[in-house]
């Protein structure tokens, strides 16, 4: 089958389960408000009709945090408490929230309701949360090893240059090596999880160790795939930031900015569920044929 057969299947699959996307928006929506409330108390409380909580409140300052940083220095554990909280809270709702993605997509023409999506989020909380503790050692490979190896060798490049460009240049590189060894690990692993919901299964290392024959086969079609995926992310991103960049942050247009970021967040939802549709199409067709 060839990549683009897959793609569409996957796009259409992806259309069925639209469904999905609200679930995915509306427990995204209610996390993000449980999550920014105290924040915005916070700064309503300390920092009244000031500049710093018009720009923080409409989202135009980065400044602000060494502001609130430097305000609260004492309390600095609470602050990044705040901060590392959240970001742990939002890692463990996803890897919930995919075992509902997958477990849905692979039901196929079943009913997609809210309740047997949280069913299959429970089912496969344990085993992709394995999953996500394996991929945290590949990453640390991949990152700690292979990256800093590719910038100590820029590095030397760097010392050589005599003008500005060179160090420019590779600077797009870094970060292009760095997407890309970023998007070859995630794809890996979305692979896993993908595996363990197709064959029923809770055993996330031997999940893993197959994996690398099943990909290690099938690379470069897979990854282009992935990459077809991401474009279309990218695409959605550029677009969203075209419009809401220029969109001035006064009266009611905070209103239809606001419209803006969920209609982007309903794409980024249609585009995470792409990703595993498109996945489990690939996974399905490549294993009939082992």
């Amino acid at each position: 089958m060839k990549i683009l057969k897959i793609f569409e299947k996957g796009f259409q699959t992806t259309n069925k389960k639209l469904r999905m996307v609200v679930y995915l928006w509306l427990i995204n929506f209610i996390f993000s408000v449980l999550i920014v409330t105290p924040f915005y108390f916070l700064i309503k409380k300390d920092l009244p009709r000031s500049l710093m909580s018009d720009q923080i409140l409409k989202g135009t300052g980065l400044l602000w945090l060494s502001d609130i940083i430097y305000k609260y220095q004492d309390l600095l554990p609470t602050l990044v408490g705040w901060f590392l909280i959240p970001a742990l809270l939002f890692m463990l709702l996803y890897i919930f929230l995919y075992g509902g993605i997958i477990g849905r997509i692979a039901a196929q023409d079943k009913k997609t309701d809210l309740t047997s999506f949280l069913s299959d989020c429970s089912k496969y909380f344990l085993p992709f949360l394995r999953v996500f503790l394996i991929s945290l050692v590949a990453y640390l490979v991949v990152f700690g090893g292979i990256h800093s190896l590719i910038c100590a060798l820029f590095n030397l490049w760097e010392k050589s240059a005599s003008t500005e460009w060179p160090l420019i240049l590779v600077s797009i590189l870094e970060f292009l090596i760095l997407a890309l060894l970023f998007s070859i690990v995630r794809m890996f692993f979305d692979y896993v999880r993908v595996r363990l919901v197709v064959e029923k299964s809770k055993k996330a290392i031997r999940a893993t160790l197959l994996n690398m024959s099943f990909i290690g086969k099938r690379f470069f079609r897979a990854w282009l795939l992935y990459l077809l995926v991401g474009l279309i992310t990218a695409v959605f991103g550029v677009i969203y930031l075209a419009v809401y960049q220029p969109l001035p942050k006064i009266g009611v247009l905070l209103i239809v900015g606001f419209i803006w970021q969920q209609i982007y967040v309903l794409s980024r939802m249609w585009t995470k569920i792409l990703f595993y549709s498109t996945e489990y199409h690939f996974f399905s067709f490549h294993k009939e044929k082992v």
